[in-house]
């Protein structure tokens, strides 16, 4: 049976068009979910600079209340350095005050640095906050602009269901099957387009007599790749 070329380059340009507008669809909710993903992401760094944070703030209050417990316990020494007895009971106690003096030195110095860390951190968890509102912001406008754009690829999408539908009216009845197991297995890409003489989806090179059949309109099929060929009009 022939067909009219035009009538299956027109079937063909409606499925590329139903494709692009499907694809369209598609692509909204990954580019959606790929934003909520890096919010994730910078949630997580948010959280975690924040663990640090605490972790620092506790370290600090533990060596805070270790030098006031060591502070105490020189006192308590100096105490008993005036009622020592003995000359080797002062020189003991001295001994041991010098060393406790020593540590609480290294103690007081840990504990800036630790304050250090922690106003360092306050800053990055600062950041941090600014960043995933950001991060927040960029989930709500992708939100909108799908939405926004959904609408019309919806509208698009129903007027070209029905003309597709239309346009397969020229497929013969026993050639039915075997064009919707190519749609199943291909989508839009059921049709090939023949350039040169040779089909653009597998390049294979037609016969000269599928050439003039290709041209008087008739049904052929790929003998590569089975899709069903036209010839495109200028």
């Amino acid at each position: 049976m022939a067909v009219s070329n035009n009538g299956l380059q027109f079937l063909h340009e409606l499925q590329q068009k139903l494709k692009g507008v499907q694809e369209e669809l598609d692509k909204g909710p990954r580019l959606i979910k790929a934003k909520e993903n890096a919010l994730a992401k910078r949630q997580a760094e948010l959280e975690d600079v924040k663990a640090q944070h605490t972790a620092q703030r506790k370290l600090a209050d533990q060596k805070s209340l270790q030098l006031k417990t060591n502070e105490s316990k020189l006192v308590d020494l100096n105490t008993k350095l005036n009622m020592a007895s003995t000359n080797r009971e002062f020189d003991i106690l001295k001994g041991q005050i010098a060393a406790d003096k020593m540590a609480n030195s290294v103690l007081e110095d840990e504990i800036l640095d630790c304050m250090e860390q922690v106003d360092q951190l306050k800053s990055k968890i600062a950041e941090a906050e600014k960043v995933v509102a950001e991060a927040k912001d960029d989930v709500r406008k992708m939100t909108e602009q799908v939405a926004a754009a959904e609408a019309g690829l919806k509208e698009r999408a129903a007027r070209l269901l029905p003309a597709v539908a239309e346009a397969e009216s020229i497929i013969p009845p026993d050639l039915a099957q075997t064009y919707r197991r190519l749609v199943g297995a291909h989508g839009a890409d059921a049709l090939s387009p023949v350039e040169n003489s040779v089909c653009t989806s597998c390049y294979v090179a037609l016969s000269p007599q599928q050439c003039v059949e290709l041209r008087t309109g008739k049904f052929i099929f790929c003998i590569s790749c089975g899709k069903l060929m036209y010839a495109p009009q200028a």
